[in-house]
């Protein structure tokens, strides 16, 4: 593609980013300043029509970029502007203040839709891989304890777990006192039949046995999940191409499946850097009339998450894509930070 015809490819991009409306020939003309008649940015724009790079809508004389002029733009033509180093450290002073691993992703995920004003989605760390530096059982009531996990480097996590049976609070030493000798350092994705064997050892008391791997079972069944925290849907009922009830209905239903939804940043975890899919790129048909910027962030140089926004095609893909890698390159730096374990 020759210099002139990127020029107004980029031009009739960041109009019809800016306005939604179709974009004529005129308006680049007086827009832009490229120095040529509107004769020609129509006959150019004819000619970039025809390779596949824009397309004109039924009811309008003008046009609007197609999938193939938005990846162009994606990949050749966009300058995403870097985040200033005062608003980096605004990030992280903001995701600072929060203590705990989930109270930090939730920030992230709220911020990401505050700045983008799109719908963001934060894939939080998968414990299941992590070395468990402590278990612990905190009696709260006659029947029920609060479970905590702390997994290195640093994630905490706790449960609130039903007792079959009131605990003394010599039973609960003595299951605490397993789990301390047993479990630290273990995998946690590794806790399975042969620590129940051991605990059966170590605990000849059938009925203490059993609450004990009672509590161990269901105060581990969700932890070892990937949990995915959304934020920011109203922004994308805000945009024209969401205007259609049926249409963001859709929409909002795949949003709350979170199955679909990890499935889709998923993708982001094999690769390091910012990812871009534009509409039918993305696997899940639910999601092929949006858009999705996602990035990966690290602890210690491992990925363990993945972070991204959603939005129409006619994302703003230069403020998107800066925002994302921001907060990605925030979250990696703050959770690498040894000083938090």
């Amino acid at each position: 593609m020759d210099e002139r015809k990127r020029k107004i490819l980029k031009a009739v991009t960041r109009d019809y980013i800016d306005t939604a409306e179709p974009v004529g020939s005129r308006t680049i003309a007086r827009r832009y300043g490229l120095g040529v008649s509107p004769a020609t940015i129509r006959n150019e724009m004819a000619d970039l029509e025809e390779d596949g790079y824009l397309e004109q809508p039924h009811t309008s004389a003008g046009r609007i970029p197609s999938e193939k002029g938005y990846r162009f733009y994606v990949d050749v033509l966009m300058t995403p502007r870097t985040l200033s180093r005062q608003e980096l450290q605004k990030i992280y002073a903001t995701l600072q203040a929060q203590q705990v691993l989930e109270d930090i992703v939730q920030e992230s995920v709220r911020l990401l839709a505050l700045l983008s004003q799109y719908t963001s989605i934060v894939v939080a760390p998968n414990l299941s891989r992590g070395t468990v530096r402590c278990l612990q059982l905190i009696p709260l009531d006659e029947f029920n304890v609060l479970l905590v996990l702390v997994v290195d480097p640093g994630f905490s996590q706790s449960r609130i777990v039903e007792t079959s049976r009131p605990l003394t609070a010599q039973e609960l030493a003595r299951i605490n006192h397993f789990f301390e000798r047993r479990l630290a350092g273990a995998v946690l994705a590794d806790i399975g039949a042969s620590l129940i064997e051991e605990l059966r050892d170590e605990i000849d008391d059938e009925a203490l046995l059993s609450e004990a791997l009672n509590l161990l079972i269901k105060g581990l069944r969700n932890i070892k999940k990937e949990q995915v925290f959304i934020d920011g849907t109203t922004h994308l009922l805000s945009q024209p191409e969401f205007k259609n009830i049926e249409k963001a209905k859709g929409l909002l239903n795949i949003l709350d499946d979170e199955r679909a939804v990890w499935s889709v940043l998923n993708r982001a975890l094999g690769r390091s850097g910012i990812l871009v899919t534009i509409g039918s790129e993305n696997p899940h048909e639910g999601f092929q009339e949006c858009s999705l910027v996602t990035a990966t962030y690290e602890i210690n140089g491992q990925v363990v998450g993945s972070i991204g926004v959603i939005g129409p095609t006619r994302m703003d893909y230069d403020k998107a894509v800066s925002i994302v890698e921001g907060i990605a390159n925030s979250l990696s730096s703050l959770l690498s930070d040894p000083r938090r374990h």
